[in-house]
């Protein structure tokens, strides 16, 4: 996922919750606080290799 804030980048900055065909939450994006890279969290499966079939 990525996202700005509205003031930088408009078609980033919004976003919108859908539940079973219906939107429950729309929101704007009024900051962000940027992170190192590498420093998000990453899931088991995507720490490992994945095995040849």
């Amino acid at each position: 996922m990525s996202v700005e804030s509205f003031s930088d980048y408009p078609p980033l900055g919004q976003f919108s919750v859908c539940d079973m065909r219906q939107t429950v939450a729309v929101g704007v994006i009024k900051a962000v606080d940027k992170k190192a890279a590498g420093a998000g969290k990453v899931t088991s499966s995507a720490r490992n290799p994945q095995k040849a079939k």
